[in-house]
């Protein structure tokens, strides 16, 4: 497939000098959605690691084109279920006994299925109804064949300098290598589904399914089974009365809360993963892929955002810098202009993000990131997919969902407890109204540094001053032609010294150095002027100040 891959491109790339730029490319597009078409068919047959790989991609809009996303996205909800003879061989091995043995009852028809494993509704001897997460068999054999493919293929794109130049194909691999053997080990999915249970243990809005740790391996998971239905079935919602306005919010909430308090986010967040109860509860399940922030990029977000606010394009441009979100080999000064002219669009002191998340503006937003120099570092890939995804999720909800409302409190949370137990934490307590003045301000300047620095900066002076130095530039302009003319006068007449009647050079020079020597007596004038003026004004102010001295006597 890749090397199919590689001569589609050789061959378009020999027919660009033949063919106009409209055509080739409508040309590149079909041929992104031919070949990702083939690559999802190829996944669905062979099933394994490739299924992972194609639902990894999809995410990134940075590294992919829309054509390609589009119909890799298929691979979430498209993957076969195993046989449940299979499955049965697989617990009972795992667990040491008959599934007859441990569960009442085992539903012999998966409730999901995905590329690594699939679930089972199952009631234990004890009568608690468990959901019971088993690994697809011959699964790790697969994996490890197709890493080393995987790894071969990456060796042979990177010989093409545009794809290696392109992206950082190693780190993508890496990230995406280190997530597949964490969701191969269950138990450790087990301790994160327990550590999200302690992180929302204040919350009555939110549930996590506890762990049945005596029918739990590494390869089979038993856990609560919790009611529910996607989170996006708005017409189930609708039946039971769940506010989804409320929803939304706590949504947003839990969310936030993950990602700038903790530090530790569940990173696949898909509709099937947030089941909601007829209570409006939100059940979150399978956490075998989650995130973590580290506390310095957490500073460097809260940077980015300030400088969104204050629209600057410079400060934003270190940030992502810092971040690691720009690609190498910026044109830092054209990115900086593209930056400025987007933040134009951003009106008052308020974001309103639906104008990138509804009809043509979404896809006018994906072509721009695509054109720009963005990427999705390593460490920030499910980051920026589980906001997008909640974020599309909560609109969906409540299209008029105040999410800078929402979030607010929580930046000021994240900033106080990076202040607590500082001696800046008084300062900024203190300060807090006049920095509501300032910031305004401060945006204001600087949005005219960067107008000058640009060369954009459009500056409106007063009639009166206006008018003082239009005269002042026109007698400027007089003594500089007079003084030109005198000197022109004067070299003629030296030049003509002995060509021509004497007296007419001499006439000529001396008019020349009288035109000159009269320029130079006015700008001497106008100094004395000027000199009279300030010495007035000296003895005006130190009889004031020596009367206001007696007085005070």
């Amino acid at each position: 497939m890749i090397f199919k891959f590689a001569w589609d491109f050789w061959w378009l790339g020999r027919q660009k000098h033949f063919i106009t730029g409209r055509r080739l490319e409508a040309k590149t597009k079909a041929l992104y959605r031919k070949q990702a078409t083939y690559f999802t068919k190829t996944a669905m047959d062979m099933g394994g690691l490739i299924i992972k790989l194609g639902q990894h991609v999809s995410a990134q809009v940075d590294i992919l084109p829309k054509e390609i996303i589009d119909e890799l996205s298929k691979l979430q909800d498209s993957v076969d279920s195993v046989d449940f003879s299979e499955i049965q061989q697989k617990v009972e091995s795992e667990l040491g006994a008959s599934i007859s043995e441990i569960f009442a009852e085992f539903s012999p028809a998966p409730i999901a299925a995905a590329s690594l494993g699939q679930v089972h509704r199952a009631t234990l001897r004890t009568g608690e109804e468990v959901a019971v997460k088993v690994m697809r068999p011959g699964v790790e054999d697969i994996i490890a064949i197709d890493s080393k493919s995987i790894q071969i293929a990456i060796r042979l794109l990177k010989r093409w300098t545009k794809i290696r130049d392109f992206m950082d194909l190693d780190a993508v691999y890496d990230e995406f290598h280190e997530t597949v053997m964490e969701e191969l080990d269950y138990q450790k999915e087990g301790r994160n589904a327990e550590d999200f249970q302690l992180q929302f243990i204040h919350r009555d809005d939110v549930v996590v399914p506890a762990i049945h740790w005596s029918y739990t391996t590494s390869k089979v998971l038993t856990m609560e089974f919790l009611e529910g239905v996607k989170i996006n079935n708005f017409a189930q919602l609708d039946a039971w009365g769940v506010d989804r306005t409320k929803l939304a919010k706590s949504l947003i909430e839990i969310f936030v809360e993950q990602i700038l308090l903790e530090g530790f986010f569940h990173a696949d967040p898909h509709p099937g993963n947030v089941l909601v109860q007829p209570d409006g509860t939100i059940a979150l399940i399978d956490f075998g892929m989650v995130g973590r922030i580290a506390g310095d990029m957490k500073a460097q977000m809260v940077a980015l955002l300030m400088a969104v606010y204050l629209k600057d394009a410079h400060g934003a441009i270190d940030a992502l810098t810092r971040l690691r979100f720009l690609r190498r080999n910026v044109d830092l000064e054209v990115f900086s202009r593209n930056l400025t002219s987007l933040f134009k669009q951003i009106n008052g002191d308020t974001f309103d993000l639906s104008f990138v998340t509804s009809g043509d503006n979404a896809e006018e937003l994906r072509d721009f990131l695509y054109s720009q120099p963005f990427q999705l570092p390593a460490n920030t890939t499910f980051l920026g997919k589980a906001i997008g995804t909640v974020y599309g999720l909560c609109t969906g909800l409540d299209p008029e969902l105040d999410l800078i409302g929402t979030v607010k409190p929580y930046v000021e949370e994240v900033v106080r407890s990076d202040l607590r137990g500082s001696v800046f934490s008084n300062v900024v307590d203190e300060g807090k109204n006049l920095l509501k003045g300032i910031l305004p301000t401060t945006k204001k300047f600087i949005s005219a540094v960067d107008k000058l620095d640009s060369g954009n900066l459009r500056v409106k002076l007063s009639s009166s001053f206006e008018k003082k130095l239009i005269d002042t530039q026109n007698r400027n302009t007089g003594r500089i032609i007079a003084t030109i003319i005198g000197a022109v006068c004067l070299l003629t007449a030296t030049n003509m010294w002995n060509e021509v009647n004497h007296m007419v050079s001499y006439v000529l020079g001396t008019l020349g150095l009288i035109i000159m020597l009269s320029q130079l007596k006015v700008r001497e004038r106008r100094r004395d002027v000027r000199h009279a003026k300030q010495m007035r004004a000296m003895r005006e102010h130190n009889r004031f100040e020596k009367s206001k001295f007696n007085s005070h006597e």
